[in-house]
C-alpha cells in the first residue's frame, strides 16, 4: 500500500494502524488456532466506534477486503485475512453492568473473563460461552452454548440490543423495537450484517459462589457413562448443566498426578442455584460408579467459567467439527465412546452436551439461530502443538466427523466449524426458508457481501423482493 495512505489513516485514528513493516505485525496478526496463518495489509485496532467508521470507510476507498476481529478465537479463522484490512476490536473491552435493570452493555471486544469479571461484582452473570478467553461478539452473533444454557439459554437468547455501523458509516440500534428484522439476524447469523460495536444482555442473579467439578471415570466405562448421562440428564432440574468430556488427564491440581496423561471420561457439572440445594442434586453422578476423581465443591463463578481453559491452549493447532444427534441410542452411544476413546494427541478433547432445557423452549422463528430440538451436541476439539502432526490430526478429526453425521440431521454448532464443509453445512444448519429471510437482511445492510470472511450469506439479488 502507498505509505501515504498508511499515514492518513494512522492520523486520523484514535488507535492503532499496523502494517507488515512494524515490529508488533506478526503478533497483532496472529488468532487463537495457530493453524490460520494468514498476513492482511493493515491492522487497525480501533479505540472506539469512530475508528471503526473511519477504518470500514478507508477499507472501501481502497477496495480491501475486511475481517473484523473481536476476541480473535474463531476457530476457523473468521477474525482475519489476506491482504486485506482487519478492523480489530480487540481494545475496545469495556463492561457496563446496571445493577438495577440487572442489564449489561459490553464492547465488542470483550472477552467472557471480562464479563464475568464485571458482572460478578454485583451477584449477576450473562450467559456466555465455556472458554473465558472466547470473545463476546463471535460467540453471541452465532448463537453462544455455554456454561449457563439449560437455565438460561443461549448468550443470543439474552442479547437486549446492538451497536452496529453499517457499511456504508451509519449507526443504527437493533432490539425489539428499532430495526427488529436485524435484531432477529444478529441473534445467530453471525457477522454477516455490519460490524457490531456493543451488546446490552439480560443479566441474572447467579454466584458468586457454584457448586460445579468433574466426577472422572475410566475410558472404558464410557458407554456405561454416556448411558447414565442420556436417562438422568432429563430428569434433572434446568439450574444443573451435565456434560461429558473425554480427555487426557491435565495437570491441574484437581487430578492426582499418578493419573496425568491417562484417558479418562468425565462428568462436567455446574449448578446454578443455591450451593445448599445443589449437593442432593448432583449426589446421584458422585455414587455412579466408582470415579477415579471426585472433585465437587462449592468454586467461585469467574473461577468455573474458567474451568475448560487449561484443556483449550492458545499457540497450538486446532481443527474441530460438531454434530447436533438428535438421538442418543445405544449404536449412537457406541460410536461417541469409540471416538472418545481414541484422540489423536494428549490435547484434542470429545464433550457430550445435552441441548433441552431453556434453549429449546424458545420458537423456533424467533431468532436465526435455527437449532431449537432437543438433541446431542457431540464437539470434537482436535488440538495437538507440533504442525508435522496436522494431516493426521486433521484426517482423524474428519473421520470422527463423518461417523458422527452418520447420525446426525447435518446441522452443526457453527462456531465449532473450523471450516465452512463447502456450503452445505452452512445451509443444513439455516435451512432454505432462513436463509432466504438472512439474504434479504443482508441486501440492506451488506448488498456488495463485504463482510464475506465468516459462515457467508450471500445478499439476495434484487429481484428476490418482487
Amino acid at each position: 500500500m502507498n505509505p501515504a495512505d498508511i499515514e492518513k489513516l494512522r492520523g486520523a485514528l484514535l488507535g492503532e494502524v499496523i502494517a507488515p513493516t512494524d515490529p508488533e505485525y506478526d503478533t497483532a496478526r496472529g488468532v487463537f488456532n495457530a493453524m490460520i496463518d494468514r498476513r492482511p495489509a493493515l491492522i487497525a485496532r480501533c479505540h472506539g466506534t469512530s475508528d471503526v467508521i473511519t477504518a470500514i470507510a478507508f477499507a472501501r476507498e481502497h477496495r480491501l477486503p475486511l475481517a473484523v476481529r473481536g476476541g480473535g478465537h474463531s476457530i476457523a479463522g473468521h477474525g482475519t485475512c489476506d491482504d486485506g484490512l482487519v478492523v480489530d476490536l480487540s481494545s475496545m473491552r469495556g463492561v457496563h453492568v446496571d445493577p438495577e435493570r440487572r442489564t449489561a452493555r459490553v464492547q465488542a471486544g470483550a472477552t467472557l473473563a471480562d464479563v464475568d469479571r464485571e458482572t460478578q461484582l454485583y451477584g449477576l452473570a450473562v450467559p456466555s460461552g465455556q472458554v473465558s478467553q472466547t470473545g463476546i461478539a463471535g460467540l453471541t452473533l452465532n448463537g453462544g452454548m455455554g456454561m449457563l444454557q439449560r437455565k438460561y439459554g443461549l448468550t443470543c437468547d439474552n442479547l437486549l440490543s446492538a451497536d452496529m455501523v453499517t457499511l456504508d458509516g451509519e449507526l443504527v440500534v437493533a432490539s425489539a423495537e428499532q430495526n427488529p428484522e436485524l435484531f432477529w439476524a444478529l441473534r445467530g447469523g453471525g457477522g454477516n450484517f455490519g460490524v457490531v460495536t456493543s451488546f446490552e444482555y439480560r443479566a441474572h442473579p447467579v454466584g458468586p459462589m457454584m457448586l460445579a467439578g468433574m466426577v472422572a471415570h475410566p475410558v472404558e466405562r464410557a458407554v456405561e457413562v454416556l448411558e447414565f448421562l442420556r436417562d438422568h440428564v432429563g430428569a434433572t432440574p434446568d439450574e444443573l448443566s451435565l456434560d461429558v468430556v473425554f480427555l487426557r488427564v491435565p495437570s491441574l491440581e484437581f487430578f492426582p498426578p499418578e493419573h496425568r496423561g491417562r484417558p479418562v471420561v468425565g462428568f462436567f457439572l455446574r449448578y446454578a442455584g443455591p450451593v445448599e440445594d445443589g449437593w442432593e442434586v448432583v449426589r446421584p453422578i458422585r455414587e455412579f460408579g466408582d470415579p477415579l476423581v471426585d472433585f465437587v465443591e462449592p468454586i467461585p463463578l469467574v473461577q468455573v467459567q474458567s474451568m475448560l481453559d487449561p484443556a483449550n491452549p492458545p499457540g497450538h493447532q486446532q481443527y474441530w467439527t460438531s454434530e447436533f444427534l438428535p438421538r442418543f441410542g445405544r449404536a449412537e452411544i457406541e460410536t461417541v465412546a469409540r471416538i472418545g476413546g481414541d484422540l489423536p494427541s494428549p490435547e484434542t478433547v470429545l464433550q457430550v452436551i445435552p441441548f433441552d432445557a431453556q434453549p429449546t423452549r424458545v420458537a423456533p422463528d424467533a431468532t436465526a439461530f435455527s437449532h431449537r430440538e432437543e438433541s446431542w451436541l457431540i464437539h470434537v476439539v482436535g488440538q495437538w502443538y507440533d504442525p508435522a502432526q496436522n494431516d493426521r490430526c486433521r484426517a482423524w478429526v474428519k473421520k470422527a466427523g463423518a461417523d458422527l453425521r452418520a447420525f446426525g440431521s447435518g446441522a452443526a454448532y457453527l462456531n465449532l466449524l473450523s471450516e465452512e464443509d463447502d456450503t452445505d453445512r452452512v445451509r443444513a444448519f439455516w435451512d432454505e426458508k432462513r436463509l432466504r429471510r438472512l439474504a434479504k437482511v443482508k441486501a440492506q445492510y451488506d448488498p456488495e457481501n463485504l463482510l464475506r470472511f465468516n459462515h457467508n450469506i450471500p445478499p439476495a439479488p434484487p429481484e428476490a423482493d418482487r
